[in-house]
């Protein structure tokens, strides 16, 4: 069955000037073409909310996407799609789906029901309910009301909440799957190459000393290395040869110097940070993968990028199947803002220094898996 994907916000703190969210959507196609803008990607068979608030009532909120469900499975994927969107306390909402119409009615009627009649039930205005084949220039929408309004999606280029974000450093990309490359493995070969590295170091170190160590790295040595791939991320220089991709696995794997690296996704240099890790995630095997992995979501999902911050949980739990954090944070993450999350790291060091903001994921060491 489908799950959300994590939220997107029209907005974090701090802004990134021009704030998109301050302009007009005037119409329902230049609402449909601010979706990919809100997601991050053009979503295919989607199911779209957008929670609607502030003083007007219409000010831009949490973006929650789902894919569109077999209709044994509505009502299920529609109540989890709804309590989702119910997190960020909306006054209204905009319910969009992104299908070609079967036959002569709206595609999923029945699933946009249950959807609609669920917020309103909870008192939120439903002000915007349409289907549209997709969110591309030149795309049809139309109205599941019976008022038969109906057109074409514009150019997001010629619509100012689009324009406005592109030029504020949005990006958008043409589906899921091209935002999935960003954490999918490197090149297979090298991978390979590094896990045999891995394997074989930790199994020389489990041959003569305490399993616990077979790392090698103390914390002092691990935080420092990964600052130093910081800087060098940051400057534009990061080269991830096998030895670094190693010495920062061995890092990683260190859990102080893991929780001072999720710390420097809220530090002074957060973009360098998230550059460090989408780098790693791609060029470390797995299961250590899941590491860099778990660090990209929480950066993403401090700007807001829940779309990102999705497929980067994806690939920790597919690098790392049961992954503590990773499965922590998904539900953790779906309930707050940015300046929550940022609020919620910042506020547990400050508590205690020395514990981390999220439980402490059990180390867990190679073997050599496999005969010669």
């Amino acid at each position: 069955m489908a799950t959300p994907d994590l939220p997107r916000y029209a907005s974090v703190d701090p802004p990134t000037p021009p704030e998109p969210s301050v302009l007009r959507v005037r119409e329902p196609g230049e609402l449909v073409a601010a979706v990919p803008v809100l997601l991050g990607f053009h979503p295919r068979r989607s199911l779209v909310l957008i929670a609607t608030g502030g003083a007007s009532g219409r000010r831009l909120g949490l973006t929650l996407r789902v894919d569109l469900p077999p209709p044994e499975h509505a009502a299920p994927v529609g109540a989890d799609a709804v309590r989702s969107l119910l997190l960020d306390a909306p006054t209204g909402a905009a319910v969009i789906v992104v299908a070609d119409s079967a036959g002569t009615g709206p595609p999923h009627s029945e699933l946009v029901d249950l959807v609609v009649n669920a917020l309103e039930a909870r008192s939120v205005d439903v002000h915007t309910v349409l289907w549209t084949e997709g969110t591309t220039a030149g795309a049809r929408w139309a109205c599941y009301d019976p008022c038969g309004c109906a057109g074409v999606v514009p150019d997001s280029s010629a619509t100012p909440f689009a324009a406005a974000a592109v030029a504020g450093g949005r990006v958008v990309r043409g589906d899921r799957e091209e935002l999935e490359q960003l954490v999918a493995p490197a090149d297979p070969e090298r991978i390979r190459r590094r896990e045999m590295l891995l394997i074989r170091a930790v199994d020389d170190a489990l041959d003569g000393s305490d399993p616990d160590a077979a790392v090698g790295t103390g914390t002092v040595d691990a935080t420092a290395a990964i600052d130093s791939a910081m800087v060098d991320a940051g400057g534009g220089r990061l080269v991830l040869d096998d030895a670094r991709v190693l010495a920062l696995t061995a890092a990683l794997a260190v859990p102080a110097a893991r929780e001072a690296a999720l710390l420097r996704c809220i530090g002074p240099a957060p973009v360098a940070a998230e550059q460090l890790w989408t780098a790693l995630v791609r060029e470390t095997p797995d299961p250590e993968a899941a590491e860099p992995a778990v660090l990209l979501a929480v950066s993403a999902m401090l700007r807001g990028d829940g779309a990102l911050a999705n497929v980067a949980l994806d690939r920790a739990e597919q690098a790392w199947p049961g992954h503590r954090l990773a499965g922590i944070l998904r539900p953790v993450l779906l309930g707050m803002r940015p300046e929550e999350i940022r609020a919620l790291l910042r506020g547990r060091v400050q508590r205690d220094p020395g514990a981390g903001p999220f439980p402490r994921q059990r180390r867990t060491v190679r073997r050599n898996r496999r005969s010669a």
